[in-house]
């Protein structure tokens, strides 16, 4: 029995010195080996950080609807007559430009007369280009019963004034073509509240 004691206190005794380490002593950690794993354990910190950041991903657009078919309002304008100032010939661009002093051209003498009941801005133009090439458009102001003789190249024209009066109104020569040839004829021309025609 005795063996057997002494068995077991020796069991227990290695036991004892195993559990103690024995005479080993735990190493000491250096400052370099704390500093590199403080360090370690900061770049850790640092990568999960980054890790778990979000990743720039593009935002998805945002569905805007498409604006639906509006009908714009509808302006209602006056109806106005039909114009009839050039019927028989259009003026062309040409037609638009101012006398020359000097016309190469033949020319005839015309008297105008504004019998109107008004004062008339009146616009006489060519429909087409004389033989030289030239086509012009004259403009004239007449008072109220006023005529004013005029000197124009020969050829066909139309007429258009605007009248002056408490009621303002157009007068046109309408389908008819005015054509001055003849250089020894004073040709006359009456303005009145409905027409430009020969007198």
């Amino acid at each position: 029995m005795i063996k057997k004691f002494l068995q077991v206190l020796s069991l227990c005794a290695i036991f004892a010195l195993s559990a103690c380490g024995g005479a080993e002593s735990a190493p000491a950690i250096s400052p370099e080996e704390i500093a590199a794993t403080a360090a370690a354990q900061a770049w850790m910190s640092v990568t999960q950080t980054a890790a778990a950041m979000p990743t720039a991903t593009s935002v998805p657009p945002t569905f805007t609807p498409q604006p639906t078919h509006t009908l714009a309002p509808i302006a209602i304008l006056p109806t106005l007559p039909p114009a009839t100032v050039a019927v028989v010939a259009t003026p062309t661009s040409e037609c638009n430009q101012i006398p020359q002093l000097e016309p190469k051209g033949a020319q005839v003498n015309v008297e105008f007369y504004n019998e109107s009941g008004g004062s008339a801005n009146f616009a006489f133009g060519m429909n087409y280009a004389n033989d030289k090439g030239e086509c012009y458009t004259y403009s004239f102001t007449l008072g109220n019963g006023d005529m004013s003789p005029a000197t124009v190249l020969a050829g066909c024209y139309w007429g258009y004034a605007w009248i002056n009066t408490s009621e303002p109104s157009v007068a046109r020569s309408g389908d008819k073509i005015l054509c001055l040839s003849d250089p020894g004829i004073i040709y006359k021309i009456v303005i009145t509240p409905e027409r430009v025609d020969f007198k």
